[in-house]
């Protein structure tokens, strides 16, 4: 490890290494588990005192009265406990090093250092103003027909704006006095309309040297645009997942148990409800974390985006496995559906089986986000995650997805061949060969991409398989 820094430094932003050896990372779980407990706590909340039905109290106080805004304000709770519990971890990590007083406060530039934070404010008004004017333009998302899937994400952009317009400033001025950064403050989406900004301006009254846009620019809109595409699909999937959780609690706790006493409880039914409460446990745990990582980018919780996917091949494979181009390419190319294994085969005790591989393997997917904390997200670097089911691939998340889909996807493609004729068959196993294809680039670029990481190096040396331990 002689080429990666041996202390922690300031004005560094992603991981960073003490003297032992220990990486900031290396206990990111700890907020990815208490953000798992806190979804499953609050499932069984919502159940017991019907709050999808009746609205979030606090000592009194009705704080919501729809579904939509009681759904995500279990995603405020879910993420407040994660960052909350990702900040004091990070101060235990490095107590003399987590408060950093801004230079210009340190020499007295009261002036200086006010006019900064009120033009970070007012520029990050600006870029929710621009990401506003899109979304109500673009026609994914319908906002002028009243589309009912993005309502929430439209509904939640509405709080989060109002939210920053009012406690904004403050938040800058407090963060910017406490926890400077320089490299940060040049990863902010507020520094690069700055920059953007100064040069129609420069070009206007005539400035020869025009500002010229660089790497950290490019990186800081491409962090933007991710931001952009997967926070809403995160906050529509958890409004359709969260909901189906709490209803499986109260069949759990109510229904189950008096139908198994009945003795009308059979076998098929046993792997239909293991198969939909599980799926309901591990995707609203998976969407609750990673929500949070897409809405939160904070020096406070060391989870800024270092670096964005730089290249098409890489945005395309990623963003293929995702509505609505994944709606446009038939769900996944023409596979089979997960759940057709239910149906299709007869055999119970074979669909237990299967279905209990796919549960487990989406377990290891589920605990690959987990391990992230409050750094997951798509196409960027945040932070290098070494331990957990990373300590064994580097590719655990893709990996176990894969396998999960073979278990309960070839048994139906054998069924097609002697029921629905070889097209039928030939068709749904060249979709499920793509859905692996696709998802083989997507490893292969992400290496490409982190590799630009000292860090992401040292973590290939350590962990030298992609998908199979001890064989590729």
């Amino acid at each position: 490890m002689s080429s990666i820094p041996t202390i922690s430094t300031i004005g560094s932003v992603g991981p960073k290494i003490k003297e032992s050896g220990s990486w900031v990372t290396d206990y990111a779980w700890i907020s990815g588990v208490a953000g798992a407990l806190t979804v499953l706590i609050l499932a069984l909340v919502f159940n017991r005192t019907n709050t999808l039905q009746t609205g979030i109290y606090f000592f009194g106080h009705q704080l919501t009265d729809n579904r939509t805004d009681t759904v995500l304000g279990a995603l405020f709770i879910i993420s407040a406990v994660m960052l909350t519990v990702e900040l004091v971890r990070l101060w235990f990590w490095d107590k003399s090093n987590f408060i950093c007083i801004d230079p210009a406060i340190k020499n007295g530039k009261y002036a200086d250092f006010l006019g900064k934070c009120v033009a970070n404010y007012l520029l990050y008004l600006l870029a929710f103003f621009i990401v506003m004017k899109f979304f109500h333009t673009a026609g994914e998302y319908g906002y002028k027909n009243g589309a009912a899937y993005y309502q929430a994400w439209f509904r939640l952009f509405d709080i989060l704006f109002n939210a920053y317009l009012w406690a904004g400033l403050p938040y800058v001025i407090f963060t910017r006095a406490l926890k400077y950064d320089k490299q940060a403050d040049g990863l902010d989406t507020a520094w690069f309309l700055s920059r953007l900004l100064m040069w129609p301006i420069a070009k206007l009254v005539g400035v020869q040297k025009l500002v010229q846009l660089g790497d950290r620019d490019s990186k800081a809109i491409r962090g933007l645009i991710v931001k952009i595409f997967f926070t809403p699909l995160m906050t529509g999937f958890f409004i359709g997942q969260f909901p189906h959780l709490v209803s499986n609690v109260g069949y759990l706790l109510d229904t189950l148990p008096s139908t198994i006493v009945s003795g009308n409880y059979s076998h098929r039914t046993f792997n239909s409800d293991f198969f939909n409460i599980s799926i309901a446990v591990i995707f609203s745990i998976d969407v609750a974390l990673a929500w949070c990582g897409y809405v939160v980018n904070s020096r406070w919780v060391d989870n800024q985006t270092v670096s964005a996917e730089p290249t098409m091949l890489g945005w395309v494979v990623c963003l293929i496995c995702y509505p609505p181009f994944q709606r446009e390419l038939g769900l996944y190319y023409s596979a089979p559906a997960e759940r057709e294994i239910l149906h299709l085969i007869p055999e119970q005790w074979v669909v237990t089986i299967l279905t209990v591989m796919m549960v487990a393997s989406y377990i290891v997917y589920m605990c690959a986000t987990l391990w992230f904390g409050v750094r997951f997200s798509n196409l960027t670097n945040r932070g290098i995650i070494r331990k957990g089911p990373f300590a064994f691939i580097r590719h655990p998340a893709y990996a176990s997805k894969n396998f999960s889909w073979w278990c309960v996807m070839f048994p139906p493609v054998i069924y097609h061949i002697t029921h629905s004729g070889f097209e039928q068959a030939a068709l749904s196993f060249l979709g499920l060969v793509l859905m692996t294809w696709v998802y083989w680039w997507r490893a292969i670029t992400e290496e490409r991409h982190l590799m630009a990481d000292p860090m992401y190096q040292e973590y290939c040396k350590q962990v030298k398989y992609r998908f199979i331990p001890g064989v590729y």
